[in-house]
């Protein structure tokens, strides 16, 4: 007896350890943000659109008047950064390093000879080290995947930060931001997309277990499997609910209760995750409006194309040339995700300002320009000003009588 119910008490040690195997361990989600597609889909959602941001090498004098400068920076800027990089693909590289490593770095390559821009290179270092010399004179030094490491004046790199706060140098918490905060927020939303996949999984597992009364030896215990399986093809082919089975065998079901995560949960932690970035729920699912799309632009692409144009500006502009009013500005062209009746509207404003032309216009409309269509038109309704009290009460244009003598002081006729 004593033999037999140690037996038993491991027999059904073993049915409850085979029991528990179901419901695996989960992952850690490790400490990479990349793992996330909701980390992904944000950074692309807003590298997307910093891509389409155009940049011009202006300036601007005491009247305002703007001019293009440095044809060969503007050239870089907008038709070709480097040889295998697109403007496109440039910005969309350098926002990305940014919103991953809370750091971006573009190193601008010179011509030895002549000291002309010739390209634009993102970096993506592992590593950074501000370096002080004697004569305070502040370098950074990169080290690369590859294991080469350089040094670089920190006055010659294109330097842009996020959560600039602690670091008198580096956004977040170092050159390759860590990402504590997030990578919370992260391991938690994994565990709760693992437990829902759990549940599902642990749905079309065991149900029961087939109870063989009796000493049988494996041959029989085979047959009795077999057998079993058997009915349950016919009962499933039959589309009947009944399985058929003799005296020798039991059948003992094992309650399997999954539970999933609501809905509220799942999307308050994603929430958080959107948050972050600065991604609203409509633009992370491209469902936006002209509203909402607004909200996004100046939340978060604004602040950056403000960043990169002080950024641009001083890494590559010398500062006689920023004094003289030279500037680097990545300009948006925010009225091509208006609504159409917002872009008529807008059409007819500045038509009759003069600040549109006929092209500009047609291009708002995402119609092909015309010849001639660089004209600026103008309403004849505006008027000077300075000269619109003396136009209301008519002193501008003096009358005169067919004689060529001025009527301003004749009394008016009498009948």
């Amino acid at each position: 007896m004593i033999f037999k119910r140690k037996k038993k008490k491991l027999e059904n040690f073993d049915a409850i350890g085979f029991i528990n195997d179901i419901a695996l361990p989960l992952t850690p989600f490790g400490d990479r943000i990349t793992n996330s597609d909701v980390v992904l889909i944000c950074i692309d959602r807003i590298a997307s659109q910093c891509a389409k941001l155009k940049g011009r090498c202006i300036r601007r004098d005491d009247n305002g008047i703007i001019t293009e400068r440095n044809r060969n920076l503007s050239f870089l800027l907008k038709s070709k950064p480097s040889e295998y990089m697109t403007p496109y693909q440039f910005l969309y590289k350098v926002v990305s390093l940014l919103l991953l490593n809370d750091n971006a770095f573009v190193y601008p390559l010179y011509d030895r000879e002549t000291l002309e821009l010739k390209s634009l290179y993102p970096l993506n270092p592992i590593i950074v080290e501000p370096i002080v010399d004697k004569a305070e004179t502040y370098y950074l030094k990169f080290h690369f995947e590859s294991g080469e490491s350089f040094i670089l004046p920190k006055e010659n790199v294109i330097h842009l930060r996020r959560f600039y706060t602690g670091n008198d140098v580096f956004g977040g918490s170092g050159s390759k931001s860590s990402h504590e905060a997030l990578l919370k927020t992260l391991g938690i939303n994994e565990a709760l997309l693992q437990g829902v996949e759990k549940a599902v999984f642990s749905s079309f597992q065991i149900k029961g277990i087939l109870k063989l009364n009796g000493l049988l030896k494996e041959e029989d215990r085979n047959k009795a499997v077999e057998a079993f399986n058997r009915a349950l093809e016919g009962s499933s082919k039959n589309k009947s609910s009944i399985v058929p089975m003799d005296l020798k065998s039991e059948y003992v079901p094992i309650s399997l209760d999954p539970k999933l995560v609501d809905k509220d949960t799942l999307n308050f932690i994603q929430s958080k995750i959107l948050d972050y970035f600065g991604v609203s729920l409509p633009v992370f699912s491209n469902s936006y409006n002209e509203n909402e799309f607004n909200a996004f632009y100046e939340t978060t692409i604004e602040p950056l194309a403000i960043q990169l144009s002080e950024a641009f500006s001083l890494g590559l502009l010398t500062d006689n040339e920023l004094r003289s009013g030279t500037e680097i500005v990545f300009y948006s062209e925010r009225l091509q995700y208006a609504s159409w009746t917002t872009k008529v509207s807008a059409i007819e404003k500045l038509m009759s300002l003069g600040i549109m032309s006929i092209n500009e216009s047609r291009a708002l409309l995402g119609l092909e320009p015309i010849e001639g269509g660089n004209k600026r038109l103008q309403s004849l309704n505006f008027v000077d000003s300075d000269k619109a009290n003396k136009y209301q009460v008519g002193e501008e244009k003096e009358e005169t009588d067919g004689k060529g003598n001025s009527n301003s002081n004749a009394e008016p006729n009498k009948q």
